[in-house]
């Protein structure tokens, strides 16, 4: 180590470390802001420092100095009123004033009359959590979520250990913000007794069905917005494991199935009152039977683009195998029938016109024509037969005898 006059010194000190620190903070720490919380500690135990003082740390850039300061105030070790200058949170003062300031509303309060557990009970629960969850070194923050959750949630002692056994199964239990947001749900959601926590179970065991199952038909990992989804599934729609199976297979059609896809499926079931896999098998059947006609009547339409529906509706029963003349017949006769009544029609209104036109014109005077004279049927003259004599003569005659 250097000083300011250039003298090379070894570098034998310490730097003090507070335990709750370690226990309850380093967990939810970035590598950045770890690194610069004991850069501190060694630095500027006891003084106040300034942006330029954090950005000396040489193995981070400004930008990054910048963000892991302020990760350090998010999380209460740094404080600052005006985001100059800075100075280290003194957590063993904090640690020690909160645990005072509890034990004294414990005491002032009235509901403490309303024990889960009496004093004994609670130190041996304290104590069988302390050294099953942390070998011994809980601090007191966890031992106050333990006050908590007996004596302002109610827990039943059993719900209060299965919470930090429920904290350890999600690596959570050292995180203390994490924990005593989990008692809250809890709290929120009625687990206070063994029988309640059944519920629980309940539907941590469908939750885990649920993602097992779409991992497994999606082949891949679920994570993030994935298990918010599934969540959704679990606490509004009531999503069995069947009922999920059968979403992911009905949209075989697609090239690439997503657990978005599965998730529309199950938010239209939902909104159409569906609760079972039967329910949802008829309704996917009446909507297959809808979509064939609806694609039908759009072919037609797009093949023959200049007919109407009505050809096109009799070249379609025309095609069918019991299709007889007749019925077109009868089809062209209703047809002509119906022409010939908007026909009528039209006459009628024609006629109507054309006689108030004439009424309203004056009348013009006509020249009577002269009757015909009649006609007087001349007798036709009879044809005398010619005699036979005068036609022989005309052949010059015949001899005696007969020739």
């Amino acid at each position: 180590m250097t000083d300011k006059e250039g003298r090379t010194e070894l570098l034998i000190s310490d730097t003090l470390v507070p335990d709750i620190f370690i226990t309850q903070y380093a967990q939810e720490l970035s590598k950045d802001a770890l690194c610069m919380y004991l850069w501190l500690l060694m630095t500027h135990k006891e003084q106040e420092f300034s942006k330029e003082d954090i950005r000396e740390f040489s193995i981070l850039s400004d930008n990054d100095s910048d963000r892991a300061a302020a990760e350090l105030v998010s999380h209460e070790l740094l404080f600052t009123k005006d985001n100059k200058t800075f100075r280290i949170v003194d957590l063993k003062k904090n640690e020690v004033d909160s645990y005072v300031k509890s034990m004294i509303d414990r005491g002032n309060s009235t509901s403490s009359l309303k024990l889960c557990a009496d004093e004994e009970s609670r130190n041996v629960l304290a104590g069988s959590i302390n050294k099953t969850f942390y070998l011994g070194n809980m601090s007191y923050m966890f031992y106050r979520l333990v006050d908590k959750c007996l004596y302002d949630y109610g827990f039943d002692p059993t719900v209060v250990y299965s919470l930090f056994e429920e904290g350890r199964e999600q690596k959570i239990h050292l995180k203390q913000g994490a924990m005593y947001e989990m008692a809250s749900n809890w709290s929120r959601n009625g687990y206070l007794t063994p029988d309640d926590l059944k519920r629980y179970y309940d539907r941590k065991s469908r939750r885990e069905q649920l993602i097992s199952l779409m991992g497994r038909l999606a082949r891949k990992r679920i994570n993030g917005l994935d298990i918010e989804r599934i969540d959704r599934w679990v606490d509004e729609y009531k999503t069995t494991p069947e009922l999920a199976d059968y979403a992911f297979r009905v949209n075989d059609f697609r090239d690439k199935i997503t657990i978005r896809n599965v998730d529309e499926k199950l938010r239209e079931w939902y909104a159409a009152g569906i609760e079972s896999i039967d329910q949802a098998q008829v309704y996917e059947n009446e909507r297959r039977v809808e979509n064939k006609k609806a694609g039908a009547r759009k072919r037609a339409r797009n093949d023959n683009p200049n007919k109407t529906w009505d050809e096109l509706v009799g070249a379609a029963q025309k095609s069918k195998p019991d299709y007889r003349e007749s019925d077109k017949e009868d089809s062209v006769s209703s047809k002509t029938n119906d022409k010939a009544a908007s026909g009528n029609k039209a006459d009628n209104k024609n006629t109507k016109d054309k006689a108030s036109e004439d009424l309203s014109k004056p009348a013009k005077k006509t020249a009577k024509k002269p009757a015909p004279e009649p006609e007087i049927p001349v007798a036709a003259e009879e044809e005398s037969e010619p005699e036979t004599d005068e036609i022989l003569g005309l052949f010059g005659g015949i001899d005696e005898d007969g020739k």
